[in-house]
């Protein structure tokens, strides 16, 4: 959930007229655990792993209308058949548009350039340090995190120090999170709300409680829960409130000064999924569900068809069963009677079939289509088809990831920020985040022959890191750089050693 200072304050005031922090806690905690934005969070995860709604519902059961008896009044009652079949198809759509928008996005390195790097060797150190820094680790970080906000609306990155004082940083569930903003802009990040459940043991019984940390740009204030939903500060913390982290020094393995510091701003990060923080179930959990339940309806007729059955008449008292054994056995039944009186007419069941594939077809093409996404599955992807034809399809999942590029940009060039104060502090340097260039290098299914020409024509009108970028080979464009520097270094070495033998 999104605060404001203004909402922090209305909270303050309606938190049953207190101003003790237990009260403002509680409210603000419950507020958000009951809002639609967790709410959605909630079912936006449990798509994206195949819980589906369609899991709840019992295909054996349905409802009939009657009418009483005496009165004549209608009444709906539930009719359950044991022998129907209960089966359950789970279309993972919502997975599949989302490991879709996050391999487009971060399935390639994004491009990190410093300005000035090309001219100048401090900058040149600056760019390699940065490169090092966005390792593997770093790639699959970015895409946790973009497949969290697709699924929650927003996703959050943690900055922190471990205990060997080693800059770290991890995801932090959004649904643990409370962020208030600014009053007027709402986009500055002023403080974080995170809370989390822990299992306590208290006289030989196990209970729920709350732990609460409240960041602010300058420390952090740590909370636990006691009975009857208490919130006091954790004394198991020595410094509470506490800095964002602390700075030691030793002296023959002894801790001789610690001293605490604050980044001046809150160290968490927010990838907001759109403008909106809307997840991408939201739109299309009609359109699943109608599929699930059409699906799974068909599957359970299809198990619990009967190919033929038979219509009997009159065959002096004979139950069915002992009918349809004599059938199984001797192929064939002695007829009794004439006319009405003794018949056997066997009838061919036949399901609607087309009508429902034509309606599952109907309702995948919206799906993808109000999804955003590229149905692969289509007959529009043909054998070789250009590059024009390519982008064309991948337009509505083009615009769709494009809400998220400016923002995905903006967070890694924070992390970047934090990674930038880190060294410059263990270091003595004064390199300076603003110089980072991040390009996100979207990955798109492409005519390699014409993509490989169009950047052959383009030597010398675009920087060769863009240009790398581009190219369908590489998907890490910092470790080609290197790797080029390095078969460069080589050749001059190969020939300068030609050269010193003549």
């Amino acid at each position: 959930m999104f605060l404001t200072q203004t909402d922090l304050i209305n909270a303050k005031l309606l938190a049953e007229g207190a101003l003790n922090e237990s009260d403002i806690l509680k409210y603000i905690i419950n507020d958000d655990i009951d809002s639609q934005q967790k709410k959605n969070m909630q079912k936006g995860e449990r798509y994206y792993n195949g819980e589906h709604d369609v899991l709840q519902k019992d295909f054996r059961t349905s409802k009939i209308l009657e009418k009483e008896k005496e009165t004549k009044k209608e009444y709906c009652k539930t009719f359950q058949n044991v022998n129907r079949s209960n089966h359950k198809n789970i279309n993972a759509f919502l997975k599949i548009l989302v490991d879709q928008k996050t391999a487009y996005l971060v399935s390639k390195e994004p491009t990190i350039k410093v300005s000035g790097a090309e001219e100048n060797t401090e900058q040149k150190a600056y760019e390699k340090m940065l490169c090092e820094f966005a390792n593997d680790n770093f790639n699959e970080v970015l895409q946790d995190l973009v497949t969290g906000a697709s699924c929650k609306g927003f996703e959050v990155l943690h900055i922190y120090y471990d205990d060997n004082g080693e800059l770290q940083y991890c995801i932090v569930p959004a649904n643990e999170i409370i962020a208030i903003y600014d009053t007027n802009n709402q986009k500055e990040l002023l403080e974080v709300i995170r809370y989390y459940d822990i299992t306590i043991v208290e006289n030989g019984q196990k209970y729920i409680r709350k732990k609460v940390e409240w960041w602010t740009k300058q420390n952090v204030t740590y909370y636990i829960e006691k009975e009857s939903n208490l919130f006091v500060k954790d004394t198991s913390i020595s410094v509470n409130p506490a800095p964002h982290y602390w700075s030691i020094t030793t002296l023959d393995g002894f801790q001789k000064n610690k001293q605490g510091h604050s980044w001046g701003r809150v160290p968490f990060l927010l990838l907001k999924n759109n403008r909106n923080s809307t997840t991408d179930l939201e739109h299309i959990k009609g359109l699943i569900d109608a599929y699930d339940l059409i699906s799974s309806e068909g599957t359970n007729n299809f198990l619990d068809l009967v190919e033929l059955y038979w219509v009997i008449y009159g065959f002096g008292g004979d139950e069915a069963s002992t009918v349809m054994k004599k059938l199984q056995i001797n192929k064939a039944v002695n007829m009794m009677g004439s006319g009405e009186d003794g018949r056997v007419e066997a009838k061919q069941v036949e399901l609607p079939v087309a009508g429902r594939l034509e309606f599952l077809k109907m309702l995948r093409k919206d799906i993808f289509h109000f999804g955003m996404g590229v149905d692969t599955d289509s007959d529009k992807f043909g054998n070789a088809p250009s590059g024009v034809s390519l982008k064309f399809q991948y337009t509505l999942l083009d615009q769709k990831a494009g809400n998220m590029i400016a923002k995905l940009r903006k967070v890694i060039k924070e992390l970047l920020w934090f990674v930038t104060e880190d060294y410059n502090s263990k270091h003595n340097t004064v390199y300076d985040a603003n110089d980072i260039q991040i390009d996100i290098n979207k990955n798109i299914i492409t005519n390699d022959v014409e993509t490989v020409n169009m950047i052959q024509y383009s030597k010398g009108i675009v920087s060769d890191k863009t240009l790398l970028s581009m190219h369908p080979f590489v998907s890490d464009v910092n470790a080609e750089l290197q790797e080029l520097e390095a078969q460069e270094q080589k050749e001059l070495e190969k020939f300068g050693d030609m050269y010193a033998t003549k």
